[in-house]
């Protein structure tokens, strides 16, 4: 259908990343490292991640850019403002035709052979203006979980949607039915490269037989339940009682590394750190906002899985962090399928 274009022997990927959150961008980097190891050359498009990006893909360029407007969380933290996000949607959709013409410029400096979008709209208009195949990635799309816009806005988000070529569904999130073409696969993550000893050497565990964290990004919420003394306490983008005596890895980057060094972990529902915990085998327990769309389809296809692990934010103070809590927690491994992924890429690029 498209022309192939090689530069230098290397195919090049054009790869845009949401700027709201940061599970896009961790699942992105696996996708991307597991990529680079084909001969692909890939650029990343992205605002809100860019060191993340800079550390995890040292020798991958990152060209800064807005690529679009999320849901907008309220002072609390951790529930969504639905009318301020509907006022900023509204307006980031209406300017969709005009910014896919600005982006067009980027793209054609960069003549890519594909387009990756996980899950900006304004990819896929850029995509067809310069003739190339473009792919969605995603567990979810705007579309979908900003079902509260107007009809209008709604219909052009569906209408860019409906030139990806393709669209990766994964697991964990909206039907995304409305693209042309899907495929599913598993879930995709990072997983640790870490044997137990090195986890443990890392963390700093000599004194502890067990590790819990709490990942509640950013929310208000403070930390104070009990906890035995060989239960240490990690943080990430959580306020945690002093008491408590936490470790805080707010800004690791390699979070998937702690993630595999915990025995629980306590976070907000979303795709990324619910991902690594799966995909490493590691139990969890997580708190949703029942205003978000994206969140509570996570939580139910969990509960599909046989997993019935939501807990209330004001209940997280109740637990007792003990060896005999620790020890009975569900354990659930999915597989990381992050070579499927790649593989759907690489086949579509190539024919």
């Amino acid at each position: 259908m498209y022309k192939l274009v090689f530069h230098n022997g290397l195919k090049k990927i054009l790869y845009y990343v949401s700027d709201h959150g940061k599970g896009h961008a961790t699942r992105s980097i696996a996708i991307i490292q597991e990529m680079l190891k084909h001969n692909i050359e890939v650029i990343v498009r992205n605002t809100n991640a860019l060191e993340f990006f800079n550390q995890s893909l040292p020798n991958t360029k990152i060209i800064p850019g807005k690529t679009d407007v999320g849901s907008t969380i309220k002072k609390d933290g951790f529930s969504i403002d639905k009318n301020k996000t509907k006022e900023n949607q509204i307006k980031w959709i209406q300017d969709l035709e005009k910014n896919s013409i600005a982006e067009k410029h980027v793209a054609e400096e960069i003549n890519p052979d594909l387009i990756v979008s996980d899950i900006s709209a304004i990819p896929f208009l850029v995509a067809k203006q310069i003739s190339v195949p473009s792919v969605a990635i995603s567990n979810f799309s705007w579309y979908d979980v900003l079902n509260f816009l107007p009809s209008n806005e709604l219909t052009e988000l569906k209408s860019a949607y409906n030139e990806a070529d393709l669209a990766i569904k994964l697991p964990l999130g909206t039907p995304m039915n409305h693209f042309k073409k899907k495929l599913k696969t598993g879930l995709v993550s990072r997983t640790t490269n870490l044997s137990k000893q090195e986890l443990h050497r890392t963390f700093q565990m000599d004194n502890y037989k067990y590790s819990v964290l709490f990942a509640l990004s950013g929310s208000n919420f403070t930390v104070s339940c009990k906890k035995t003394k060989d239960v240490k306490i990690f943080s990430m983008n959580t306020k945690i009682q002093g008491s408590l005596r936490s470790s805080d890895y707010t800004n690791l980057i390699n979070g998937h590394d702690l993630v595999s060094n915990s025995d629980l972990v306590i976070c907000k529902c979303g795709y990324g750190i619910i991902s690594e915990c799966l995909t490493n085998g590691i139990p969890f327990y997580y708190v949703i906002d029942n205003e978000h769309l994206e969140q509570k389809s996570i939580s139910k296809e969990l509960e599909n899985m046989g997993l019935s692990n939501r807990i209330m934010l004001n209940d997280i103070n109740n637990i007792t962090l003990s060896p005999e809590k620790l020890e009975s927690l569900q354990i659930f491994h999915e597989p990381n399928d992050v070579n499927s992924v790649v593989e759907h890429l690489y086949q579509f690029i190539k024919n």
